[in-house]
């Protein structure tokens, strides 16, 4: 592996952001801070490759665009000349969401990918995360979990209505009241005959998504059509020295909240929390190989990846990325998500692509930004609750000195810190999704932590919260926050509550 370049002190055009700023900024998982760090110069962008920004020629004016800050919006001409001739790098969740698409999503993308076939490149960090979560209920099996779970969900919500009705009759007396006996019962037929034809089209639709033959590896169609794609386009893993080596400089730059990769780091295991960096070590490697400009396709958008974008200025790559690979390959770095893919391709190539392909894409990528506004709504709550009590976000935790593993806000006030971890999931939130509470309460030495989550907890996350309080000493709570109740009164006053329990007010 190739050394990574020696962190230099910042310039004198590193970012300031203000305070206001900052907290536009400001994410589940801390805030996404535009700090730039310039990195050793090592080579001039050749015309041909200057792309959206450009390394000016020293003895040249200084144009506008001339600035480690300095951003080009892409156009078509970038994409069409990318696809002609750069380096379109697939991500990890690009080939998982293969299997977890419908079938008119994952053939469209399969037909742009296609189309891409001789500029395809993967690293191979990607296929060993791809082998890795497969065979994961949650990916190959994606769409008759959900079945089940939705329909379980709509069972559970049967069983609250009838009780509901039943309480109501024995609350306004009405229990051996054969007229309103009669009237309710033809109500819950009718609810019956409803759900019933619910559960029967949702597991309809995902027999119709599933992929047929994905149980040996050898009928699976996703496999046939990626070993086509990929083969000869997959790069070499690292030796097991230059492994070690780079997990080691991923540690040290998720401590310098160095881009990308840094948030997994707050609760996976060291391991695993590297991937996203080994996955950029082995592009950047590609890169300077191939002295070429790159196109990243990935779904992850959290804030270790993109400035994230406004209603009016779209989303792009961290500025930290963009000079990192810059100064390494000689090239510039684009990133797209899979939903504008599947655009660019369509108008590029005048392909046939479903625009509800593109719409399940966009909806899936915008439900996990979500996540990040939902932290930030929970941690406005908390300052504005407990204006006398210090609320620190991660990025504020770690200014402080702070290192992992660290929860997504702390709160502290007199002798008490609470730790608090927001979960914005549709599915309910299971032990594992919380099980490194148990390592942030030990090394942060919290007296208490609460968990927030949109979703309900699940029966084995609710005993893991039960047990931990128990073994830890530390008091322990959960609080389900919907996200349609942030903000709102009742909302605030909940958390409120939970939160002062917690202190002991």
């Amino acid at each position: 592996m190739a050394k990574t370049p020696s962190r230099q002190p910042l310039s004198r055009h590193t970012r300031k952001t203000s305070d206001n700023g900052k907290r536009a900024c400001e994410t589940a998982l801390g805030r996404s801070r535009s700090v730039c760090v310039t990195w050793e110069r090592r080579a001039i962008l050749p015309e041909e490759h200057q792309g959206s920004a450009r390394i000016a020629d020293p003895s040249t004016p200084r144009g506008i665009f001339d600035c480690d800050d300095a951003y080009r919006t892409p156009t078509r001409e970038d994409y069409k000349r990318l696809f002609a001739s750069g380096l379109v790098v697939l991500d990890t969740n690009v080939l998982l969401n293969l299997y977890r698409s419908n079938e008119r999503t994952r053939n469209d993308t399969f037909s742009v990918l296609s189309k891409l076939r001789d500029r395809l490149w993967i690293p191979h960090q990607v296929l060993s995360e791809f082998w890795r979560n497969r065979d994961l209920p949650s990916v190959r099996g994606h769409h008759r979990t959900k079945a089940k779970e939705t329909c379980a969900a709509l069972d559970k919500a049967h069983r609250s209505m009838a009780d509901a009705l039943d309480r109501w009759l024995r609350d306004v007396h009405l229990f051996n009241d054969t007229s309103a006996q009669n009237a309710l019962q033809r109500g819950k037929e009718s609810m019956v005959s409803v759900l019933a034809d619910l559960k029967t089209f949702i597991q309809t639709q995902a027999e119709r998504d599933a992929l047929k033959g994905d149980s040996a590896t050898q009928s699976d169609p996703v496999l046939s059509e990626l070993d086509g794609l990929l083969h000869g386009r997959i790069g070499e893993p690292f030796s097991e020295t230059a492994l070690t080596s780079a997990i080691k400089e991923a540690e040290k730059r998720a401590e310098g909240r160095i881009p990308p990769g840094y948030e997994d780091f707050k609760n996976k295991p060291t391991e695993q929390a590297a991937g996203d960096y080994l996955v950029w070590a082995q592009l950047l490697d590609e890169a300077a190989r191939r002295q070429g400009d790159v196109l990243l396709v990935t779904g992850d958008v959290k804030a270790d990846w993109w400035i994230p974008g406004t209603s009016h200025v779209p989303a792009r790559p961290r500025t930290e990325l963009i000079i990192e690979l810059r100064n390494r390959a000689a090239a510039q770095l684009y990133m797209i998500t899979p939903s504008r893919l599947l655009t660019q391709a369509k108008e590029i190539y005048n392909l046939r692509v479903d625009e509800r392909s593109v719409s399940d894409l966009a909806t899936a990528e915008r439900e996990q930004s979500r996540v990040w506004s939902y932290g930030q709504a929970i941690e406005m709550m908390l300052r504005d609750q407990f204006p006398q009590a210090e609320v620190l976000t991660l990025d504020e935790q770690i200014d402080k000195g702070v290192t992992p593993p660290i929860p997504d806000i702390a709160l502290m006030q007199g002798n008490c810190k609470v730790g608090i971890e927001v979960k914005k999931y549709l599915k309910p939130v299971e032990a594992e999704d919380i099980e490194y509470l148990e390592r942030i309460i030990e090394k942060q030495n919290l007296q208490a932590a609460l968990v927030v989550s949109h979703s309900p907890l699940s029966p084995g996350a609710i005993s893991y919260l039960h047990r931990l309080a128990s073994e830890s000493g530390a008091k322990v709570a959960w609080l389900r926050l919907p996200v349609d109740q942030v903000k709102e009164i009742a909302g605030c006053e909940a958390l409120k509550i939970s939160v002062e329990s917690l202190l002991g007010a």
